[in-house]
């Protein structure tokens, strides 16, 4: 039996992140974080982001302007640290009992936002739910290896997997993993995207449509009251107008704050530019079902004709670098021998003559109606045209987009950020031919060696190994130019200097639990 992991071996890790996170926090005799409350006037956060939520239910979508509000309502088992280490969050503790079991400590007295206690029941409720293949639910990928979910008491469960699975302790920290109360869960029915219910730091209160999704304090949360009494996520897809009211005070927090306008900021005195690293990709996806993008040659024409550097100066204003293959830098398994494909409009002018369209073709870009994309679409629509690529650009609303894409869309602009830190997380759901559609591979790529490698890549104890597995497969992708690779982006956020504790995660996943405002 292997020993326990948890909270005992993690104090030193969790001080360390606090202290990077900008000061202790106020704290109340039990030593929790200080009720504002109690302290006079309640505390507002408002939080902009360019896109609504697609739903509040974490089995249902996989999308960043939805995780970020769920990140507010729910917690997961395990949870991320500052600097990507692995933390206790509702399991206090874990161990592996076998290469096939793993076994969680529960909290004891966590309240889910109704009043109910957490139960080792909730837990494989929330597992089997997602497992089951009437939810459809998009993150199921992330646990396709477990077999079984056992309830060994009210505070102890275990995870059968149906074989070794290298990843499941990040895996387990994906949002998509948030622990449900199935008595909340079974009484909204369907409608339980509109009326989350969970253990996390904020509660929900309402959501109105394209525009605000507002939460209120839980009193009750297991490390204490937040810091704020209120968290409120205004949708603004217009980056002017987040802009002018981050300016004037309107929002206290932009999300993703377009490069562009990064510069309107510069020595300004009631607002800062906080510019972190990111495991996110900006990509240019095709449908490898439909022609001409199932020929390998014209998609690594396309590759060719795409001047990289013209996207970061353009779309980015230099803040992100060029995408060199599927897998962002800083990543454990990243290819460091990949070479961005060079600027090579010859060469791509010679593949499409090869794969038998000498005088280019005429297609469709598909794009969301978020900036950054509008952006990239129109450098990419003339640097195409120039090898005889015509492009005809269509925008469609966030959610739309997502549905089409996942359906089928010729040729598309997407972006895939790494949220649980390990490799599995960044290739598995995008590559692997099981995955075809929602769960992430909207590209519907099949390739039965990267299948190969992707899978040893779960089941190899040897991190070594999984590394090697990775950089193999990452090498495969890109000699089929499964992508038009674009860029690894910044995550650039705007931030009221009212604003103090904001973690700035490489995940682009943001939590408002350790966020104060003066």
């Amino acid at each position: 039996m292997k020993k326990w992991f948890g909270i005992t071996s993690l104090i030193l890790a969790a001080s360390l992140t606090l202290s990077a996170c900008g000061g202790a926090a106020q704290t109340n005799s039990a030593g929790k974080p200080q009720d504002n409350a109690a302290s006079g006037k309640p505390k507002t956060l408002t939080v902009a982001q360019a896109a609504d939520a697609v739903t509040l239910d974490p089995h249902k979508t996989n999308d960043s302007a939805s995780a970020n509000p769920m990140q507010q309502i729910y917690n997961t088992l395990i949870d991320l640290s500052q600097d990507m280490k692995l933390k206790p969050s509702l399991a206090t503790e874990w161990k592996q009992v076998d290469d096939l079991t793993w076994e969680f400590k529960l909290r004891k007295g966590v309240k889910f936002h109704n009043g109910e206690e957490l139960k080792a029941s909730d837990v494989k409720f929330t597992y089997d739910r997602l497992l089951d293949p009437k939810t459809a639910a998009a993150p199921a990928f992330l646990l396709a290896s477990v077999k079984e979910v056992k309830v060994i008491d009210d505070y102890t469960v275990q995870i059968v997997t149906k074989e070794k699975f290298s990843p499941i302790l990040y895996n387990l920290t994906h949002v998509g993993m948030s622990i449900l109360n199935e008595k909340a869960v079974k009484e909204a029915g369907d409608d339980y995207g509109k009326k989350p219910v969970g253990t996390g730091p904020f509660k929900f209160v309402k959501w109105d449509k394209s525009s605000q999704i507002v939460f209120e304090k839980n009193n009750d949360y297991f490390e204490g009251p937040a810091k704020v009494d209120n968290v409120t996520f205004r949708i603004i897809p217009e980056a002017a107008t987040s802009v002018a009211e981050l300016r004037t005070g309107g929002v206290d927090v932009v999300l993703d704050l377009p490069p562009a306008q990064v510069k309107n900021f510069d020595n300004n005195n009631t607002v800062t530019v906080d510019k972190g690293s990111s495991f996110a990709l900006k990509y240019l996806g095709f449908d490898e079902r439909q022609k001409p993008f199932d020929n390998v040659k014209v998609r690594q024409a396309v590759n060719y004709a795409i001047n990289k550097d013209a996207v970061v100066k353009g779309a980015y204003q230099g803040f992100s670098s060029v995408a060199t293959g599927p897998l962002a830098a800083g990543l454990n398994g990243f290819n460091k021998d990949l070479k961005a494909y060079e600027y090579n409009p010859e060469k791509a002018k010679q593949l499409l003559a090869e794969a038998g369209y000498p005088q280019g073709f005429e297609t469709t870009l598909y794009l969301s109606d978020k900036e950054i994309d509008s952006k990239i679409a129109t450098i990419l629509q003339s640097q195409l045209k120039e090898v005889g690529i015509n492009v005809k650009l269509q925008v469609t609303e966030w959610g739309a987009y997502l549905q089409q894409t996942a359906k089928g869309l010729p040729m598309f602009i997407m972006s895939w950020t790494t949220v649980t830190g390990d490799a599995d997380n960044g290739m598995y759901g995008l590559f692997h031919s099981k995955n075809h559609g929602a769960s992430g591979n909207r590209t519907f790529y099949t390739n039965p060696e990267v299948d190969k490698m992707l899978d040893l890549g779960r089941t190899e104890g040897d991190q070594a190994k999984r590394v090697k597995a990775y950089e193999q497969a990452q090498k495969l992708i890109y000699d089929d130019a499964v992508w038009g690779f674009l860029t690894a982006a910044q995550s650039i956020v705007g931030l009221n200097k009212r604003v103090h504790g904001f973690v700035n995660m490489p995940t682009q996943n943001y939590k408002m639990y350790s966020v104060s405002v003066d």
